[in-house]
């Protein structure tokens, strides 16, 4: 692989695949299935209490003559939900003109029956109109750190973010889809 692009930790049909995501960090021999660009920062956050099930760094291999998305985009998955996809959103947003960024929350179901999911997720792209050089990953990595470091740690369970998610009337609903896709991290 050329030194241009960053390192995958698997492929990426792997990389969108459930089985490849919820692995524990708390078990040493899973921190190789994330990305090397990117298990600086998902240690730091898990450390916080912010826990991370799926992630990418981006920067990968792409087509460069197409005219969008010429650059493939990076994003971390968090659940239970956490704020911290809008802190890294709002902390990057103006800083860094060289990626688009984006944070969402989200409820996906999961192809339906048991494997629904509520998370949250922070997304960058290096922008169409930059080429493509590590230099600005290095950038985008080292400004996520920065936030990171400076974020309290997470506060209890993430209830108050499914409350304001969810509402009160809708909360249990919202825990439910939670502990059951907890039990599907916790089995992997």
């Amino acid at each position: 692989m050329s030194d241009d692009f960053l390192p995958r930790a698997h492929s990426k049909r792997l990389g969108e695949l459930e089985r490849s995501n919820w692995k524990s960090l708390r078990d040493g021999r899973n921190i190789h299935r994330i990305d090397p660009a990117i298990r600086e920062i998902v240690s730091l956050l898990n450390k916080k209490g912010y826990q991370t099930f799926s992630s990418c760094s981006g920067g990968h291999p792409t087509n460069p003559r197409w005219k969008v998305n010429r650059h493939e985009s990076g994003y971390l998955a968090f659940s239970p939900p956490s704020n911290v996809a809008f802190a890294l959103y709002l902390g990057l947003r103006k800083k860094n003109r060289d990626f688009t960024v984006e944070a969402q929350a989200v409820i996906d179901d999961g192809d339906g029956g048991d494997r629904e999911t509520v998370c949250t997720r922070f997304y960058w792209q290096l922008s169409d109109r930059k080429k493509h050089k590590l230099e600005h990953y290095h950038k985008l990595f080292s400004q996520m750190r920065e936030i990171i470091e400076g974020l309290p740690r997470a506060l209890g369970n993430g209830n108050e973010v499914l409350t304001g998610l969810f509402g009160k009337g809708n909360l249990q609903t919202g825990l439910r889809i939670v502990k059951g896709q907890m039990k599907r991290f916790t089995a992997n």
